[in-house]
């Protein structure tokens, strides 16, 4: 006997302590997590809730179940990262505003500071409204306060799990947090605009004679929401590179300004004909050596407040995984909704927004200027071109849209070998003998 116990009774008791104290405690009995180094600490300090209780509805009392979003970052971020959560309130991947208000100029409404302060229609009362609507609930779908569309690689985490947190296939991978890696960008930069083309994907146009391999029965993988053709990557994607080797912290949370082409090729500078300091002070690098560009030509968005869906089903695919789910209830025979949700209140409202485009084109390097007056590429993201159907099937605005440039400045990521004849081209148009 030991202390009062027999030596069985003893070896029983501390097997059955070693196995209990090896058993996950609190969260972690359900929720099979690993947390990085940095965040090793109980999942209630972020999460809230109660890790004591053993049922369900009580530990989950409280619960948070986002942390990291905007509307709740202040306490479970903020903690330990006051500071980068007040340069990133600043910053243009935060507020989104040179895109919102690029948007508003053209239509002639006033700017506002962040997507934050675009003002929610209850319903179309005015042109105003119109384009207010547009962006609530068509145009932003990439910003920290929405989890992304209902595609594998659309989906995302919100606030500072956006970036900092590994999602694949539409779900969470892992609670470890990261630094951003391509893959959580192009949860935002996929379809025909700056990120996607980085990695060669082209989106295939919308009517569905255009969207190949065309398939009978099953809708065919659609990571992104739109089929793509597979073009010449980036120069630097084909090395290797990752979107962060270019953009870093500074840039896409303090909203300082990023790298430039010199700051890695600075040996170029000076080299005639085509790199000396006159040429690089009127032409942006991207003039020459963007391989190709994506172009939207002519985007007709058209609200519907009772759409016809029967009309539009050659273009179910949309680029939009609300428009495409009701689509695919009405192949079922069922009456869709004919609503759309707000992307950043939430609330659906009745009207649907469908696109079609003039024109979707890859070749060809169209050039303008930039606010710098720098020769740069420029592609027609403002051909914006608005109309209103009431539920009463009355047309009450048609075809409205900017009447000044529609040509904006861009930097393809497309970067290749320059293109001599361009180049000789541009040089011609600067009055510089090669």
């Amino acid at each position: 006997m030991i202390g009062g116990m027999r030596a069985p009774a003893l070896v029983l008791f501390l097997l059955i302590l070693t196995v209990k104290t090896a058993l996950p405690s609190g969260c972690l009995k359900c929720h099979e997590v690993k947390l990085d180094s940095r965040h090793d600490f109980p999942c209630t300090r972020c999460h809230g809730g109660n890790a004591a209780s053993e049922k369900k509805e009580t530990a989950h009392r409280g619960l948070i179940a986002h942390p990291a979003h905007p509307e709740n970052w202040e306490r479970a971020c903020g903690s330990c990262h006051a500071r980068e959560i007040r340069a990133l309130k600043k910053s243009p991947h935060y507020t989104l505003a040179p895109a919102v208000n690029a948007v508003l100029s053209a239509f002639g409404l006033p700017g506002v500071k962040s997507l934050t302060e675009i003002p929610e229609p209850a319903g179309i009362k005015s042109r105003a409204d119109l384009v207010y609507d547009l962006l609530r609930r068509r145009c932003l779908k990439c910003h920290l306060f929405f989890p992304g569309e209902d595609y594998p690689e659309a989906r995302r985490g919100t606030g500072c799990a956006a970036c900092h947190l590994p999602y694949a296939g539409g779900e969470l991978q892992d609670h470890r947090f990261q630094k951003p890696t391509s893959r959580n960008c192009l949860h935002c930069h996929y379809g025909n605009r700056v990120g996607w083309d980085y990695y060669g994907f082209f989106a295939h146009d919308l009517p569905y004679a255009f969207r190949t391999p065309l398939v009978e029965g099953e809708f065919p993988a659609r990571p992104w929401g739109i089929e793509f053709h597979e073009m010449t990557p980036d120069l630097h994607a084909q090395k290797g590179l990752p979107c962060t080797a270019c953009h870093g912290k500074a840039e896409l949370m303090e909203g300082k300004p990023g790298k430039g082409c010199l700051s890695c090729h600075p040996k170029v500078a000076g080299r005639r004909p085509f790199h000396t300091r006159k040429v690089l002070s009127r032409v942006r690098c991207a003039s020459c050596h963007a391989v190709w560009m994506a172009r939207d030509e002519g985007l007709y968005l058209t609200l519907y407040e009772a759409p016809d869906f029967e009309e539009w089903q050659e273009l179910f695919v949309q680029e939009d995984a609300e428009i495409e789910a009701q689509f695919r209830e009405f192949f079922k025979g069922k009456t869709p909704k004919g609503v759309m949700s707000d992307k950043l209140s939430g609330r659906v409202r009745r009207g649907m927004w469908f696109l079609t485009l003039k024109r979707r084109r890859f070749e060809g390097v169209p050039l303008g200027r930039d606010a710098k007056g720098r020769l740069s590429p420029v592609r027609p993201m403002l051909d914006l071109h608005l109309t209103y159907v009431n539920a009463e099937d009355e047309v009450l605005v048609e075809d409205w849209h900017p009447s000044g440039e529609v040509l904006l400045p861009v930097t393809p990521h497309t970067t290749g070998p320059g293109d001599t004849f361009r180049s000789l081209e541009i040089l011609r148009r600067l009055g510089i003998r090669p």
